[in-house]
C-alpha cells in the first residue's frame, strides 16, 4: 500500500570509481547488473521504491546529464519530467537541495519525499518496506530529518556509524553521526548495541528539511532559490561548492531522527561488496566468489568477474586477489586495497595509458 503524500527519489548520478574497470565513467555500475540476476542497481532501487510511491509519477531519479540516456533506456516508464538533471556533479547536497525544491514547487512543502541511493543492495524487500514506511509515518509526524539506521552485524570501518537517543515515536533522535571509525572503534559500537551504520537514506517533509537548509547553509541554498525564482539552475550549479548531505545538513541539525533498519542493506561500494553480495561460489570448500568461468587450483579467497561468456580465468596458488576481465582490460588488485582504485585513476599517467586501451575509465 502507497502513501499518497510520498515522492520517492533515487539518486544515480555516481560514477562508482572502485568497481572499474567493469564501471566507467561511461557506464557506471548503478547502470550494471552486477549479480546477473536480470535487473541492474538503478531498476533493482525502483523496483524497491515503486510501491511506497504507487506509481512511476511519483518517482524520480537524480542524475548527472550524461546519465540521461542510460536512465530513460532502463526505466522506460519514468515520466521524463521526474529526471531531476545536475548539470555539474556537485555531491549530495546540491543534488538533493534541487530535488527537494522541485518537489516542493510540484507537491507542496507538505509532501514527505525519501532519497534512496541506487547502488545500494537490499535482501529483504519486505523488511525495507516496513523501515521505509515507519520513517514516512515519522516524519509525517514529528516533522523531523528522518534517516534509516541499519543494525551492523561486522565491526565495518568503512561505514559512518548513527549514535541512537531517546526514543521518538517508531525511531530515535539522532544522539550523534561518528565518522568512519578505527576496527577496535567499531569492534566497540557493534558491543555497545547503541550505534547503527549510516545508509545514506533520508525521508523529509520538503518544507521543513528546505527550513533547515537555509539555516545552516545560506551559502547554498541562496543562489539554488534564486535559480528556482528566475534564474537557470546551470548556472547555480556552477556556482555551488561540493559538499555532501551530512555535513551540509544532518550533522548540523538537531531534528535528525533515525529508524532503525534489517534488511540485509549492503552498499555495494568496491569489489569486496560483491563477495557479500554472492557468496563463496567455487574452490575447495567454495572459497573463491566468480562471476563467469574459472578454474582454480590451489586458490583461494579470491574474487573473479569477466564480462564475457568465452572468457576462462585460470588461477594457480594465488589468494586474496581481485581479478576482473572486461574487454581488453585486466585488473589484478589485492583484495585489501581495493579503496585505493580511485587513486589509481587519478593519477594522470595511469589515465591517460588507460584510455588509450580502454576508451574512457575515470569517472572524471
Amino acid at each position: 500500500m502507497s502513501d499518497p503524500s510520498f515522492v520517492a527519489v533515487i539518486m544515480a548520478g555516481g560514477q562508482g570509481q572502485r568497481f572499474w574497470p567493469l564501471s566507467t565513467a561511461k557506464k557506471p555500475k548503478q547502470f550494471l547488473d552486477l549479480s546477473r540476476c536480470g535487473r541492474t542497481l538503478l531498476q533493482a532501487t525502483y523496483d524497491r521504491v515503486l510501491p511506497l510511491a504507487g506509481s512511476p509519477e511519483r518517482v524520480m531519479v537524480a542524475t548527472a546529464v550524461r546519465y540521461v540516456d542510460l536512465v530513460c533506456e532502463q526505466l522506460p516508464e519514468l515520466p521524463v519530467e521526474n529526471l531531476l538533471v545536475e548539470p555539474q556533479p556537485r555531491d549530495s547536497a546540491p543534488a538533493i537541495a534541487f530535488a527537494s525544491l522541485t518537489i516542493e514547487k510540484r507537491f507542496g512543502p507538505d509532501v514527505v519525499a525519501g532519497f534512496f541511493s541506487s547502488d545500494h543492495e537490499v535482501g529483504n524487500g519486505g523488511a525495507f518496506a516496513a523501515a521505509a514506511r515507519a520513517a514516512i509515518e515519522l516524519a509525517d509526524a514529528e516533522g523531523g530529518l528522518v534517516t534509516i539506521g541499519i543494525t551492523p552485524t561486522r565491526p565495518a570501518t568503512g561505514y559512518g556509524y548513527i549514535e541512537v537517543g531517546e526514543s521518538v515515536g517508531r525511531g530515535h533522535q539522532v544522539a550523534r553521526f561518528v565518522e568512519k571509525p578505527n576496527l577496535r572503534t567499531a569492534e566497540a559500537y557493534l558491543a555497545s548495541g547503541g550505534y547503527l551504520w549510516n545508509a545514506g537514506i533520508f525521508v523529509w517533509r520538503v518544507g521543513a528539511a528546505l527550513a533547515e537548509l537555509d539555516r545552516h547553509d545560506p551559502e547554498l541554498m541562496q543562489p539554488l532559490r534564486a535559480a528556482f525564482e528566475g534564474g537557470t539552475v546551470a548556472e547555480s550549479f556552477a556556482s555551488l561548492k561540493k559538499i555532501s548531505i551530512d555535513f551540509a545538513l544532518m550533522e548540523r541539525t538537531d531534528r535528525a531522527l533515525v529508524v532503525p533498519g534489517d534488511f540485509g542493506w549492503d552498499d555495494i561500494g568496491d569489489w569486496v561488496a560483491l563477495e557479500r553480495l554472492l557468496g563463496p561460489s567455487d574452490g575447495p570448500g567454495g572459497a573463491n566468489t566468480v562471476v563467469g568461468h574459472h578454474v582454480g587450483l590451489d586458490t583461494s579467497r579470491n574474487i573473479v568477474y569477466t564480462d564475457s561468456p568465452d572468457d576462462v580465468i585460470v588461477t594457480l596458488g594465488v589468494h586474496d586477489l581481485v581479478i576482473v576481465k572486461r574487454g581488453n582490460t585486466v585488473m589484478l588488485i589485492h583484495r585489501e586495497r581495493v579503496q585505493e582504485i580511485k587513486s589509481l585513476l587519478a593519477d594522470e599517467r595511469m589515465a591517460e595509458l588507460l584510455a588509450e586501451v580502454d576508451g574512457e575509465p575515470t569517472g572524471g
